[in-house]
Formats: structure tokens, C-alpha cells, sequence
């Protein structure tokens, strides 16, 4: 396959989506904590899984204030 330059366009908002969720999940978890499992498995979590991995982070894992 052919990296084409309309496909690195097409796939552009997917990339940054990605890179944004990551590294906004990053920095909640180093500064706020979290709410299971060890603060070093859900940052790998968030990093190596795409897509899903932050969004996990964000619906379970993150610390809640009640």
C-alpha cells in the first residue's frame, strides 16, 4: 500500500484525536491520580491502545471527587 498524501489528509483528524486523548489523559493522570488499577498500567493503557484506551481512562479509571 501506498502512503498517499490524501490519505495522510483523510487520516489527519484521526491522528490528532488520538495524539490529543493521549496526552490530555497523560497529564490527568500524573497530576490528579486514579481510580483503579496502578497509575503506570493506565498510562501505558492510554498510550498503546488507541482510541479506546484513553476513552476507558476517561469513563473508568480517572479519579472522581465526590
Amino acid at each position: 500500500m501506498i502512503v498517499t498524501r490524501e490519505l495522510i489528509l483523510m487520516l489527519l483528524p484521526v491522528i490528532v484525536l488520538q495524539l490529543g486523548l493521549a496526552v490530555y489523559c497523560a497529564v490527568k493522570i500524573l497530576t490528579e491520580g486514579v481510580q483503579n488499577l496502578n497509575r503506570w498500567v493506565w498510562l501505558l493503557i492510554c498510550l498503546f491502545i488507541n482510541l479506546i484506551g484513553p476513552i476507558t481512562f476517561l469513563l473508568v479509571g480517572r479519579k472522581r471527587d465526590l
